[in-house]
């Protein structure tokens, strides 16, 4: 009887394994379908934005001419207020979208929507790109970026002039991203976490570090943070070869 029992319990712990083993599948297939929807969506924004700029182009290239005769209107009274007030209103036009070339659609597109997320929150951005392309998944480079992004992003808000600056280039095989932002109150690290000691409340860099350590680190790549007063800046070094 107690062979049966013990045959019965060894029968259940296999099922329940191999239910545990698909559920984790399913999950995993239902993370990926959802994070394939969201690439999906931001790609074809991007995309949408694109065409609008260059709409803006063409719009602007048809009326040059006329442009030209009022500025040379204003040039002839001598009215320096009204020449760049006009130039600022089409600067203006031209700058609703930023055209971020990074190699890949889905890290440009990417990019293009933190930094707007940025300017929204009155945060100062600036972006270097500079690499012949990415060659790493879609899924591995879009956590990395997203995550450090949102986190500067969040630690910026905090401060009264907030600012960011990202990069990304390429030396040899490697691809280095580099993202610095402002940040408000001090900071605390233990163990790879950051603490901020304003309303002693949880760095926002704290958000996501851990799937970043994980994504970098199974890239076989390098992650480094470093901070002063009022300045946080990560740089991750990821092998970048076809």
């Amino acid at each position: 009887m107690l062979s049966a029992i013990f045959a019965i319990i060894f029968v259940l712990i296999i099922i329940c394994i191999s239910l545990y083993d698909k559920f984790l599948a399913v999950i995993e297939e239902n993370t990926n379908y959802r994070f394939k929807l969201e690439l999906d969506k931001m790609e074809q924004e991007y995309s949408a934005k694109l065409d609008d700029k260059l709409n803006q182009l063409h719009s602007l290239r048809h009326d040059m001419k006329n442009h030209l005769i009022v500025i040379d209107g204003y040039a002839s009274q001598h009215n320096d207020r009204k020449i760049h007030e006009y130039i600022h209103n089409i600067s203006e036009d031209l700058s609703l979208t930023n055209a971020v070339d990074s190699g890949s659609h889905i890290v440009s597109a990417l990019i293009a929507e933190k930094e707007d997320k940025a300017k929204s929150q009155n945060i100062r951005c600036e972006i270097n790109i500079s690499t012949p392309g990415i060659n790493i998944d879609d899924f591995s480079i879009t956590t990395i970026i997203g995550n450090l992004f949102d986190n500067a992003i969040k630690a910026a808000t905090e401060c009264e002039h907030g600012w960011i600056r990202f990069s990304l280039t390429q030396t040899g095989s490697y691809m280095n991203i580099v993202i610095e932002n402002s940040y408000s109150g001090n900071i605390i690290e233990n163990n790879g976490e950051f603490t901020s000691t304003k309303n002693d409340k949880v760095l926002p860099h704290g958000i996501g570090i851990k799937n970043v350590r994980k994504v970098v680190s199974n890239l076989n790549g390098h992650i480094d943070f470093s901070y002063a007063s009022g300045y946080f800046s990560v740089k991750a070094e990821l092998p970048n070869y076809s």
